[in-house]
């Protein structure tokens, strides 16, 4: 991992990921936990959709469903955990919410690859 890479894992750890905690709290009451598997994330490219693709839609879809106390209950209750992992290609790709953790693993480098709005919100509104 390379200089320019460092910086966005740093920025990510220090700012976006705190951000992203403190937002789950507030919109519904729970904790979440976010795992990264760095090793995995080989590129500057890689690094930089973590906070918009990743980070920023689930917790664009966690605000999303969290219109009422049934739902933030229901959220708070099922999601305490958001796993993420980048893949060499399309193979394997997945999204699933699983006792409590939402994996997500792709190759994030490829837009086509990326999980839409849909998906993800699919993915956390049916295990609710």
């Amino acid at each position: 991992m390379g200089l320019a890479e460092k910086r966005i894992r740093q920025d990510l750890e220090t700012r976006v990921i705190p951000e992203a905690i403190g937002e789950f709290n507030k919109l519904c009451g729970g904790e979440l936990r976010i795992d990264i598997d760095w090793d995995s994330f080989d590129s500057k490219d890689s690094l930089q959709e973590i906070e918009h693709q990743v980070i920023g839609r689930v917790i664009s879809e966690i605000r999303n469903l969290c219109t009422d106390d049934l739902a933030k209950e229901a959220v708070a209750e099922s999601l305490a955990c958001l796993r993420i992992k980048n893949l060499e290609n399309a193979d394997g790709r997945q999204i699933l919410l699983q006792d409590k953790t939402l994996s997500m693993q792709t190759h994030w480098q490829n837009f086509g690859d990326i999980f839409s709005w849909d998906d993800i919100r699919e993915a956390i509104e049916t295990k609710l």
